[in-house]
């Protein structure tokens, strides 16, 4: 008698633990009240099956030594649920507590697969676009000088130090710096919309503030790739200015003033500055936003006889016309038909 109660409960063991199998499989995106933890956690969480296979409706609330058998779920995120839990983004699989088994390879940590990994989206429609993190000369990018030919690196470098979206940005040599190529002329020229476009760029100078007294240049558009072609330029003089051929337009109420005096434009040294700028040589009209503000709208400029020969380039770097000598950042430089708008 004794024999046959032994193989009763043995016979009333696997009638559970097979009742258990059936309600764990019936459905993986259901939840049971009666065992919480055993339901699957998501409706993709097909890694958890293994889990709740013997721990999955925890009615006997002691099958969680099976429960830890589940490999690929995480609760990091609803479609890698692991063994069942009461909660829809997969929990842990096991007892009825939820408390059976752990996850390999699981996290608790939040984030998005395939989320951004560093720098900025180029916008659509763009002619040009770089946040400067790839080692070499950016893609359709020129650089000529008026010296010697020779590599772009002699007067640029990557700087993973100073940046503002991604893990670096684009330097332009003082001239002062041993190794530079001797020009006072160090810009790249990129691709542009013949006749219009827009520009976004960031811009910084460590050693002084952007908008000195004498004329340099930052960035312009230009008739062509050459250093020495005809352009309207955003510049310095007596201020931030655009300047073509000597032709200069200020932020009102500032520069060289009609009551006589000058009041220069400045931005300050040591951070970021986006600028936008729309370049129209053919309706004549120039455009410079300053951080999102609109700073300057000049129209009928530059003169007619200026830009004859359109404009199909955009240049940005620095320009030593008068100096001083000083080193520039940029990063997040785009071109494109339409107004592409600060980060």
């Amino acid at each position: 008698m004794l024999h046959l109660r032994l193989n009763s409960q043995s016979i009333f063991v696997a009638a559970l633990s097979a009742a258990g199998f059936l309600v764990a499989c019936s459905s993986d995106s259901h939840s049971f009240s009666n065992g919480a933890a055993g339901a699957a956690g998501t409706a993709k969480g097909g890694s958890g099956n293994a889990g709740t296979s013997a721990g999955g409706s925890g009615n006997t609330g002691n099958t969680g030594n099976t429960g830890g058998t589940a490999v690929g779920g995480s609760a990091t995120t609803p479609t890698g649920g692991s063994g069942g839990s009461a909660s829809p983004s997969g929990g842990s699989g096991g007892t009825v507590t939820g408390s059976g088994g752990t996850a390999a390879g699981g996290s608790a940590g939040a984030g998005v697969a395939g989320g951004p990994t560093g720098g900025v989206a180029c916008p659509t429609g763009v002619t040009f676009c770089s946040g400067f993190d790839a080692a070499t000369l950016p893609t359709a990018a020129v650089y000529k000088v008026n010296a010697a030919p020779g590599d772009w690196s002699r007067d640029f470098e990557l700087d993973t130090t100073v940046f503002h979206g991604g893990k670096s940005s684009l330097r332009v040599k003082s001239g002062s710096e041993t190794g530079t190529s001797g020009s006072a002329y160090r810009m790249l020229a990129v691709p542009a919309p013949s006749g219009a476009f827009w520009v976004r760029f960031y811009i910084q100078q460590t050693e002084l503030d952007l908008g000195g007294v004498d004329h340099n240049v930052f960035a312009s558009a230009a008739a062509s790739d050459e250093p020495n072609a005809a352009s309207i330029e955003f510049a310095e003089d007596v201020g931030i200015a655009f300047n073509t051929s000597d032709n200069v337009r200020w932020p009102t109420d500032y520069g060289r003033l009609t009551s006589g005096g000058t009041k220069p434009y400045t931005l300050p040294k040591g951070m970021w500055h986006c600028i936008e700028i729309s370049f129209d040589a053919t309706g004549r009209e120039q455009q410079l936003f300053i951080n999102g503000t609109q700073q300057i709208d000049a129209k009928d400029y530059p003169a007619a006889s200026s830009v004859s020969g359109g404009i199909k380039n955009f240049k940005f770097g620095f320009n030593q016309l008068h100096g001083p000598a000083r080193k520039v950042w940029y990063d997040d430089v785009a071109v494109a038909p339409t107004r592409i708008k600060c980060l």
